[in-house]
């Protein structure tokens, strides 16, 4: 396998060495180094890279953040802005550009291999909605929870079947509307509860930044509301900048203060557009014990593990035929096909975890061939990215969010543990 193609911009020398032999180390290939904005820009166009390493503060006419939108008007290419400065002003300028990552420094290794390997998912799944409006509406219409869409505006664009469920509505009742209207306005007429979330909103519209938070909506042909968790997040889209939005019930969120442990066991066909709803499954209890981002991380790290036993365990898809179908543009279509292929539709994956004081233990098994997962780990650090298998990258991710990450005999089996410390685990 052709490792990931980095392109460093940094004009202190010492630092760029240093950020290069880290790139090395995790098998990444760095294609080059950039000491100004203009630099950048004519070396990356030129020869485009797989991502970007960008250092805001450079000499010159261009800053990094002004070199990168000038890429981005002539490569799609994700960039990782690095800086020594985390201060509330340099943090709002990078988020203007809707960076696919932030580094502050000096350089750790797992921070850089985190938000490199988040990058590269986040870019995948950005080119993946551009390519395949199919493929978006499955993963739309999949989902248990209330998804949607905004404009910049806050009308309501579209949203999936869910919304029955939850606000007894049915989905051409509401487009066009404004996200406001769904909200409930208590009997006496207090408007404090939706000025609250126009306040979030107004914020949310300035910062560009992901918006949590918990409100109450109106159900059809009833006087009880309900009240719902929502998440807000920018995406890019080629006609500019589009709201995706989330909303599900908050009585789980309330439990969670009794929460002390869970085993759960499931089983999945190979469908990828309900990974994601299965690993927000597997992981929603852990807010008990990790931080948000910890928890995000782990998830990030499920979400690989069971593409992985999907994709190349149960579909057998390797990745010379993975990169060529995309290379087509007719991935989803080879997915497809390969779903339905006699030899693979009746394969599954089987998932177990627990959730305890002590531990959260996931195990994942695909009926697959396996792969030579003893191989793998044996091989060297920086060869890793060059030669692994399909499964690599994912194997690669987990193995530095979780404890322990132990492959079955055959290869098809693997089980991550993270340690839980203390009785509240933060």
């Amino acid at each position: 396998m052709v490792s990931k193609r980095i392109f460093i911009v940094e004009d202190a020398g010492i630092v760029a060495m240093e950020l290069r032999r880290i790139l090395d180390g995790l098998g990444y290939t760095v294609t080059g180094i950039a000491g100004s904005g203009e630099e950048a820009i004519s070396r990356c166009l030129a020869s485009p890279p797989d991502l970007i390493l960008m250092d805001i503060k450079l000499p010159g006419k261009l800053n990094g953040i002004e070199a990168s939108k000038e890429i981005r008007r002539g490569i799609n290419v994700p960039v990782i802005f690095t800086t020594a400065y985390s201060d509330g002003e340099t943090i709002e300028e990078v988020q203007k550009t809707s960076p696919f990552g932030f580094v502050i420094k000096p350089y750790r290794e797992k921070d850089l291999l985190v938000a490199i390997e988040t990058a590269f998912t986040r870019y995948e799944y950005e080119r993946k909605l551009e390519e395949s409006q199919q493929k978006y509406k499955s993963i739309f219409e999949g989902s248990n929870d209330i998804i949607f869409t905004l404009d910049e505006n806050f009308t309501i664009l579209s949203v999936n079947r869910a919304v029955v469920n939850y606000l007894n509505m049915n989905p051409d009742e509401i487009l066009s509307r404004n996200f406001l209207e769904l909200l409930s306005v208590p009997a006496d007429g207090d408007p404090a509860r939706v000025s609250f979330v126009r306040e979030k909103l107004d914020s949310f519209a300035r910062n560009r930044r992901p918006l949590n938070f918990k409100t109450i909506f109106k159900v059809g042909y009833s006087n009880e509301p309900v009240e719902m968790n929502v998440r807000l997040e920018y995406i890019s889209i080629p006609d500019g900048k589009l709201i995706m939005g989330r909303a599900y019930r908050v009585v789980e969120d309330e439990l969670l203060k009794f929460f002390i442990s869970e085993n759960q066991n499931l089983v999945m066909g190979n469908h990828l557009y309900l990974v994601g709803d299965v690993t927000y499954r597997m992981t929603r209890n852990l807010k008990r014990y990790f931080d948000s981002d910890t928890v995000e991380l782990m998830r990030l790290a499920l979400v690989e593990m069971i593409i992985n036993a999907i994709e190349h365990g149960n579909l057998e898809i390797s990745y010379e035929e993975k990169s060529e179908a995309l290379k087509k543009g007719n991935y989803f279509d080879f997915i497809s096909a390969r779903q339905a292929n006699p030899n693979y539709r009746e394969r599954r994956v089987r998932i177990g975890f627990s959730i305890a004081p002590g531990e959260a233990r996931y195990a994942i098994l695909d009926d697959g061939p396996g792969f030579d997962h003893k191989g793998f780990f044996e091989r060297d650090m920086a060869d890793i990215n060059r030669n692994f298998t399909a499964h690599g990258r994912g194997v690669l991710m987990a193995s530095k969010i979780f404890d322990e990450v132990r492959y079955n005999d055959e290869g098809n089996g693997v089980e991550l543990v993270k340690r839980i410390d203390g009785p509240g685990g933060k």
